[in-house]
């Protein structure tokens, strides 16, 4: 394949992979990490840095278009992502001396759970169930789209935590970390499914920069495919932002269950069979 072909193909990749990450509030690397381990071939630590620069296109793109359209938490998503920036730079340097293998079975692992946990949930309001939650408050968002006001559960120790899980994750597998914030805010904060895909957007954007950063400094980032991953990746954010309008929650929460469960057995039974 020559180079210009190859271009081609990351570009489609990466526009495919936005798209769905937008949609989903994941940004994409769940998608490209597992496709640069087992079509590309690359080392984890390279996939993980290589996946996190579309990752990052892709949420700044669409973090615009969800902002414009008013469904961003943004005290909570900013919060969150501040938070999540030491965890990213110690994410960067860990994966550099991890095992293949043990990456790939850390990953099917951690997908498969957040899978299961997404198709367990049940729809709810989240009127009654904030008391369950430790240092609950209320916090009302109005959808500017829908005009609707939405009362969901707000736990600043939860937020922190999730935030700081976050950004390891993020930086570790080259995921950007909404595979922790979107199952948080949505089966504990109990927040609607498209106001979480767009409040995961800025959490990410805010601490996938400095992932990327450490990665580029250990030399973990192929430039070739990451470039047209990231180009991609911006033209398939603006895409699922604007799809997103016309999505339910519900089939937005199906589908990625789906997605998660079919790269987490892709990576799983690579080592396996």
């Amino acid at each position: 394949m020559t180079a210009f072909l190859h271009a081609l193909l990351m570009a489609a990749i990466g526009l495919g992979a936005a798209t769905i990450g937008s949609l989903a509030g994941l940004g994409g690397g769940f998608i490209v990490a597992p496709l640069l381990r087992l079509v590309f071939h690359l080392p984890p630590s390279q996939a993980a840095g290589t996946s996190l620069v579309l990752v990052f296109a892709n949420v700044a793109s669409a973090s615009v278009a969800f902002v414009r359209q008013g469904r961003v938490d943004l005290r909570l998503a900013v919060t969150m992502g501040v938070l999540a920036i030491p965890g990213s730079i110690i994410g960067a340097l860990l994966v550099k001396i991890a095992p293949a293998t043990w990456f790939d079975l850390a990953y099917a692992a951690l997908l498969g759970f957040v899978a299961i946990d997404l198709l367990r949930r049940k729809e709810a309001v989240a009127t009654g169930a904030m008391a369950k939650i430790p240092w609950a408050k209320r916090r009302v968002f109005a959808d500017r789209i829908s005009g609707t006001e939405f009362v969901y559960a707000e736990s600043p120790p939860i937020a922190a935590a999730a935030g700081i899980s976050t950004g390891f994750l993020s930086s570790f597998f080259g995921i950007g970390g909404g595979i922790i914030v979107v199952p948080v805010l949505l089966r504990v904060f109990l927040m609607p499914a498209h106001i979480v895909s767009a409040s995961s957007h800025m959490v990410i954007l805010l601490s996938a920069p400095f992932g990327v950063a450490i990665h580029a400094s250990q030399g973990d980032i192929a430039w070739l495919d990451a470039l047209p991953l990231a180009a991609g990746g911006i033209v398939g954010g603006q895409l699922g932002a604007a799809i997103s309008k016309n999505i339910s929650s519900t089939v937005l929460v199906r589908a990625l269950a789906a997605i998660l469960t079919a790269a987490a057995l892709s990576l799983a039974l690579e080592h396996i069979l």
